[in-house]
């Protein structure tokens, strides 16, 4: 059991600093630097100078927040950093303006972890693009929804479906096409490739999709597929197509088979054809977000709700559904003296370790564009963690080299070299502020929802949560308002199991909170 040590004065040093004068930084993360010291300053999408990169897999922990709305404990399995970090925007600063399609930056600083004591240093792997909003236009679209429509989607489920569609419609230009594919306990195409200019006839096939039948998603992914082949001899040059599977039902994640729901994927991503995967009630955990991941082309989404999936789609379809680069193989190498403690950003999957567990490098099968600058994260601390004195770096000293091959879109290959380098607390980026306090939310909870799973430890739990819960009570930052929400939501739900219901939310040793930034300070 973790005891009550968990919430001491000890624990909740490691919170984000007072951010003091900043040094200068790129256009985004000045704005969001000072969105965070002045909550009355006007920051809109229009503002924003330049555009993001993020890799492809679970794009939100939507599955997770949903359960946890919903008064449960949900498993550790369906909460993926990765997942956690697409929903925010983590800018880094960077020399100069990023004029590639793909940028990368790095930068370090101090950091202790709850369930990590090891850790000293968090750094930051930052993605960028060159693209700017003002000029960037999304290619034309030929994009087949495949939908579920077993009698499982019927109500709430094939409801939310229908009006996805018809968001997604009314966003299509005259360049853009859709198609319908259903499947049921038969699968055929329901909307034949429609220009997106024919908002009539869009609008008739979406109303006329009625709920039916079994469930045969391997069958009604063939037949989507099929059209989205035959497309590619009659789409616009230049134009991308995808497929978007809509299912109530966890696909087949085991096989990689021709006929499996992965194998299909992995040989029509070789004919350029994405896949983007949303769930509708269904429990997407890591091992299919892994799966995804490794498929180019493949992106993994949760819509709970329609709000949800409306502000999405508004605000990220362009996106989404826009590859940036492909490939990208990263080698993480500390400096001497100092260890990897762990990386977060990537399945567990795609990593892989030297023989003599020094490096490690990891694989991404696909960059997808983005408004929001996406990120990895590697935990460093001191390779003498059992021995005085550890390891010491001045402000500006290197903690590691990153080198990063990948193949941007239409391009020959390149190579990229980031140094991760130590910044003192109150000059560190934005995204490395929020991402601290992020990888210290995701290592929590999933080691807290653990305990409760499987060791039926609700004292622990509900410690480990009261702890990171305090912790982010304490930032003012807009952009972490749902991670406040979040863990508070848990807390309850935790403090009830384990008899603490009634009891103060605030640890009465929080950290102090710099009245400039909103953000706890270090002690």
């Amino acid at each position: 059991m973790v005891s009550r040590s968990l919430v001491a004065p000890s624990s909740l040093v490691f919170v984000a600093a007072s951010l003091g004068v900043a040094l200068a930084g790129t256009p985004r993360e000045d704005r969001e630097r000072q969105k965070l010291v002045s909550p009355a300053y006007n920051f809109s999408a229009g503002m924003i100078e330049g555009l993001g990169a993020t890799p492809g897999g679970a794009q939100d922990i939507g599955f997770f927040r949903d359960r946890v709305t919903a008064g449960e404990v949900p498993h550790p399995n369906v909460f993926t950093p990765e997942g956690l970090f697409s929903e925010h925007d983590l800018p880094l600063r960077h020399e100069g303006a990023c004029k590639q399609l793909l940028c990368m930056t790095g930068e370090a600083t101090s950091a202790m972890m709850i369930v990590q004591p090891e850790v000293q240093w968090l750094a930051q792997v930052g993605f960028d693009s060159g693209l700017s909003p003002k000029t960037w236009k999304r290619a034309p679209l030929d994009l087949i929804a495949v939908i579920d429509k077993s009698g499982s989607m019927s109500g709430q489920p094939l409801a939310l479906v229908k009006e996805s569609l018809l968001q997604v419609a009314s966003q299509l230009g005259p360049d853009d096409r859709l198609g319908v594919v259903l499947y049921g306990d038969r699968s055929y195409v329901h909307l034949p490739m429609t220009a997106g200019s024919d908002k009539a006839a869009l609008v008739q096939g979406v109303a006329a999709i009625e709920s039916a039948g079994s469930t045969n998603m391997e069958e009604g992914l063939k037949v989507a597929y099929d059209l989205a082949k035959r497309s590619l001899a009659t789409r616009q040059k230049g134009a991308t197509t995808r497929v978007m599977l809509f299912t109530d039902e966890r696909p087949n994640v085991g096989a990689t088979d021709a006929a499996s729901f992965l194998g299909m994927a992995e040989q029509a991503s070789k004919d350029g054809i994405g896949l983007t995967t949303v769930g509708v009630g269904v429990q997407f955990g890591a091992e299919l977000a892994t799966k995804i991941s490794a498929v180019r082309g493949g992106n993994l989404f949760f819509f709970p709700d329609v709000l949800t999936m409306k502000t999405k789609f508004q605000d990220e379809l362009d996106t989404l559904v826009t590859e940036l680069a492909y490939d990208l193989d990263m080698v993480v190498s500390p400096a001497p003296g100092v260890r990897i403690a762990g990386v977060y950003g990537v399945p567990g999957q795609m990593l892989a370790w030297s023989p003599d567990h020094r490096t490690i490098s990891l694989h991404i099968s696909t960059i997808f564009l983005s408004k929001k600058s996406g990120a990895i994260y590697v935990a460093l601390g001191s390779d003498t963690a059992d021995a005085l004195p550890q390891t010491t770096l001045p402000v500006g000293g290197e903690l590691a080299s990153v080198r990063v091959d990948y193949t941007p879109r239409g391009k020959a290959a390149e190579t990229s070299e980031v140094a991760l380098r130590l910044a003192a607390p109150e000059q560190a980026s934005i995204g490395l502020l929020r991402g601290r306090l992020l990888v210290d939310e995701v290592t929590t909870l999933k080691q807290a929802t653990a305990l409760h799973h499987e060791k039926n430890d609700q004292e622990g739990a509900y410690q480990l949560v009261h702890a990171i819960a305090s912790i982010l009570r304490q930032t003012s930052d807009p952009e972490l308002a749902s991670e406040r929400q979040l863990t508070t939501q848990l807390e309850a739900t935790l403090a009830k199991l384990s008899g603490h219901a009634g009891e103060p939310p605030t640890a009465t040793n929080a950290p102090p909170v710099d009245p400039v930034s909103g953000l706890p300070t270090l002690r």
